[in-house]
């Protein structure tokens, strides 16, 4: 039988669930030091934790319900620390909640994946002078095709103008 020695955070974290904005970090001790560093309320001792399951947590709701993000380590197995979001908190009793989280795939396999070759769609610069941050990609776009259309744009002196081409 396994002695239950697993430890849990819940954190404040500044992440939303759509994963659109992610923080990166150099390597697994400075996400880990980050990560320590929020504002927190944990749990050790716990029982082995399950990807995207139910934990249940020995706090009052009240005390869990601004917490939206979690890091947890089985550490009977391994030192490593998964990270997830709080998707929901379910009040039990005066003594202990449901948390329902949802695996954070970006912050808990940051380390164990190799970048490929990708075409990034967009950056956003400090600094947005034309043709400053324009670098050549070494994409083929071929010949520049033109069926028609219609363009209208204002002149000098404020007349409103349509070309065909």
């Amino acid at each position: 039988m396994i002695t239950p020695n697993s430890k849990i955070r819940l954190l404040k974290a500044p992440f939303e669930m759509d994963s659109n904005n992610e923080l990166t970090f150099s390597n697994v001790q400075s996400q880990t030091n980050y990560f320590l560093r929020l504002p927190y309320i944990e749990m050790d001792e716990a029982t082995y934790q399950r990807k995207d399951e139910r934990i249940v947590f020995d706090r009052p709701f009240d005390e869990i319900v601004g917490y939206n993000y979690c890091m947890y380590q089985n550490t009977e197995y391994s030192n490593k620390w998964f990270y997830a979001f709080i998707d929901r908190v379910e009040y039990v009793n005066d003594n202990a909640s449901y948390i329902y989280i949802k695996t954070d795939v970006f912050q808990s396999w940051m380390f164990d994946y190799t970048w490929k070759a990708s075409f990034i769609e967009r950056e956003h610069v400090s600094d947005d002078t034309v043709g400053l941050h324009t670098i050549d990609e070494g994409l083929a776009t071929g010949p520049y095709i033109s069926n028609g259309g219609v363009v209208q744009y204002l002149d000098q002196t404020g007349t409103d103008n349509t070309e065909k081409y």
